[in-house]
């Protein structure tokens, strides 16, 4: 093969079904445009980089003879440190790193499940490479570690222009290249001529050959892999070998079919006659014009191709070759690229490959949920690294067990409050301590709000009973909004999100009080809601949810608009900050049958979750106003404790204010609310009857509510009573 100057391989096999059923179409490889790009970013890369790979071509020639000359003896296997950078939150487990792992050693060592199905004309080329690959457990600060990293708040968007290289290479928090093989993990990658999110094409992930990478700044930060997450979460080995042909590459590995990254045999445009081959210096690889998601040889190729060679773009890539091999062993023994100091003894050791290496031992966990109604419980799991021996201790406050040394442990919680969790990690070379104060939230699940109930958010401030939560701390998140609100009122709760630039994939959330169901059914939701779109292409997402259990799990409700409903019934799309107006204002109400699962529950909480594009961010405003709950309440014993109660209101019809007289148990507390006909709460207070059992309350104190019909509402004994005021 012509020398490619630079790689970028957006390739994948099998791994973009979603992106394909969307549309979209694989772009094998954007050698030019990138190579381009770095020609103009430095000027002298090409001619370095052909100056590299001419003594690299010295070096595979020497290679190429001894192989041929000495003795067979068995050669040493070469194991590479690696580390995966994941790029912003997403959704890829350490699990599926180790599987990946599996799948690529497999490659490498000649021992993948469908070796046996190689083609009889090129399966005794395929060898044991004898490279092998596994995630480094010591950091370069001398910490333990699992080789997987991460970078939650980072953007997961990676722009192939100006790429974030922030943690390969050498300063503080990078990962050396001479000693990791670093692999960024992200979203999407753009491209001058392919943008994220993908609107024909997209590319699924680059590296540079050795001696190639125009990002040579912060100790060649830019020698490094870069892949989709799409193709970490893989279904069987066909599909890892994506990385497996991008480790290829980096490797010194280039396309069995040219310097082109467009092989020929494309179902979408196939040639009609014989075509002209180069080759990919080396020898027992075939010249082949490439095939591109097919797996049939053509006869208008210039010879029997290896069309299941990992480096090909088939649908059907199964091995390398053993001229392939010595190339990728000649790679990380050559100077050219750095690679050769990778296998060393002393950086095994140093990286934790080897047995024996000691390292800092590192404290973290997580837990199976945040919340949980007070007698219930949960699961709590060690993430920590303690290296080859060491162990935990946990602190629960709060909790029972108080303490623990387990790596998973349940614990309950009895009590209302918020509550710190602290792990130790220790080794023999020391401890280290994560705490999180107010880990855990306990709630009380007696004495929820009743129905019905409304959020108008019309108060001076949020009222206290909502719990908002910004995972991606200082970014914006839900406030409160004094200069508009829904059927005219003056305030909401909004997202200012049209003040960042830069929110892909942040998750914002506001939650409801726990509502007290217990006596309730047919349920109805409603709520107004206001939102745009900055981009027409804009990918956020709009859920709310409900839970049952004091907020400890979460299940979506049925019929939530998607944000593409929402910005066509709304404010449609604009690159302004969107501030609506009242015919912006959007009405949503979910009826009782999407409820069922609600009903005579007494523990419920609903939450408001809106996710900002993963790949782009740059969201707009979304607001949200008039949060409205009502049902219908089980009646038995209600006129009861109305009779033992004597509850009078007058005067009723009045011209001003009301009162609102009952008996109670002496020194025991009610919630009295003034509701409108919308549900909206205008009064709301707690009062404690006196030593004779007696509570008086006057509504409209101030004489400001306008003539029409209210509601009082009386909270007691988990059941509540509501009474007409008519104000003339």
């Amino acid at each position: 093969m012509k020398k490619n100057l630079f790689t970028l391989l957006g390739f994948t096999m099998l791994g973009f079904s979603a992106m394909a059923q969307n549309g979209l179409k694989l772009h094998p490889c954007a050698t030019y445009e990138a190579m381009e790009e770095g020609f103009k970013a430095d000027p002298s890369l090409k001619a370095r980089y052909e100056a590299s790979q001419a003594q690299f071509e010295l070096d595979y020639a020497a290679e190429i003879n001894r192989v041929n000359t000495a003795a067979k003896v068995a050669v040493p296997v070469y194991t590479i440190p690696v580390v995966f950078h994941v790029m912003g939150n997403l959704n890829v487990t350490d699990q599926a790193f180790a599987t990946l792992m599996t799948y690529v050693n497999n490659d490498y060592a000649k021992t993948g499940s469908d070796v046996g199905t190689i083609n009889s004309s090129f399966s005794s080329l395929y060898v044991d490479s004898e490279i092998r690959f596994e995630l480094a457990k010591k950091d370069p600060n001398g910490n333990c570690t699992n080789g997987i990293i991460r970078h939650d708040n980072d953007n997961p968007t990676w722009s192939q222009s100006s790429p974030a290289y922030l943690y390969s290479g050498t300063g503080t928090n990078r990962w050396p290249t001479n000693k990791y093989l670093n692999i960024y993990i992200v979203e999407c990658i753009s491209s001058a001529t392919m943008p994220c999110p993908p609107t024909g094409a997209y590319i699924g992930g680059y590296t540079y050959l050795p001696g190639g990478t125009p990002y040579t700044t912060n100790g060649n930060m830019g020698d490094a892999i870069v892949m989709l997450r799409n193709q970490v979460n893989v279904s069987g080995p066909s599909d890892a070998r994506t990385i497996s042909h991008e480790i290829g590459h980096w490797l010194n590995l280039a396309h069995t079919f040219g310097s082109s990254n467009n092989p020929q045999f494309d179902p979408s445009n196939m040639p009609t006659a014989p075509i002209t081959c180069s080759t990919d210096n080396v020898a027992d690889t075939p010249p082949t014009g490439g095939y591109f998601s097919i797996c049939t040889p053509s006869a208008l190729d210039c010879s029997t191709p290896n069309i299941e060679n990992i480096m090909d773009y088939a649908s059907c890539p199964k091995m390398f070759t053993q001229g392939q091999v010595t190339r990728m062993r000649t790679a990380l023994t050559s100077a050219v690229g750095g690679r050769n100091n990778l296998w060393s003894a002393t950086n095994l050791l140093a990286t934790g490959i080897t047995p024996g290496y000691t390292c800092a031992p590192v404290a973290n966990f997580e837990a199976n949920k945040r919340a949980v109604c007070a007698g219930n419980s949960f699961t709590y799991t060690s993430l920590s690294q303690v290296g080859t021996s060491g162990g935990v201790s946990w602190t629960f406050q709060g909790g029972t067990p108080a303490t623990s040394t387990a790596t998973s442990q349940v614990v309950t919680y009895a009590t209302p409050g918020t509550y710190s969790v602290a792990i130790t990690a220790t080794n023999t070379s020391g401890t280290n301590t994560k705490t999180v104060t107010s880990f855990v939230t306990v709630v009380n699940p007696v004495g929820g709000v009743l129905v019905p109930d409304a959020n108008s958010f019309e108060a001076a401030t949020l009222p206290s009973s909502i719990t908002v939560t910004n995972l991606n701390a200082g970014s914006p998140t839900w406030i409160q909004n004094t200069a508009v609100g829904a059927n005219s009122t003056a305030k909401s709760i909004y997202i200012n999100n049209a003040s960042s630039s830069s929110t892909p994939g942040h998750v914002d959330i506001f939650e409801t009080p726990v509502y007290d169901f217990s006596t309730t059914s047919n349920i109805t939701l409603s709520y107004y809601y206001a939102y745009a779109k900055r981009l027409a292409t804009q990918a956020d997402t709009f859920k709310v949810q409900y839970s049952t259990d004091c907020g400890g799990t979460w299940a979506n409700i049925i019929g939530v608009p998607t944000t593409a409903a929402m910005a066509t019934a709304s404010g449609s799309v604009t690159t302004t900050a969107f501030v609506p107006t009242a015919a912006k204002w959007i009405l949503k109400t979910h009826v009782p049958a999407l409820f069922t699962a609600l009903n005579n529950k007494p523990s419920v909480k609903l939450r408001f979750v809106f996710t900002s594009d993963k790949v782009v961010g740059r969201s707009n405003n979304i607001y949200i106003d008039q949060i409205n709950l009502s049902g219908t309440v089980l009646t038995t014993g209600i006129s009861e404790i109305e009779k033992s109660m004597e509850l009078v209101i007058y005067p009723n019809p009045t011209a001003s204010t009301a009162n609102v007289d009952f008996n109670l148990e002496p020194n025991k507390s009610v919630k009295i609310n003034l509701v409108d006909i919308m549900g909206r709460v205008l009064e709301e207070t707690t009062k404690t009857a006196n030593n004779d059992g007696r509570i008086s309350h006057t509504i409209n104190q101030g004489g400001n509510l306008a003539s029409g019909i209210y509601f009082v509402n009386i909270d007691v004994n988990n059941q509540r009573i509501s009474k007409k005021v008519i104000i003339e």
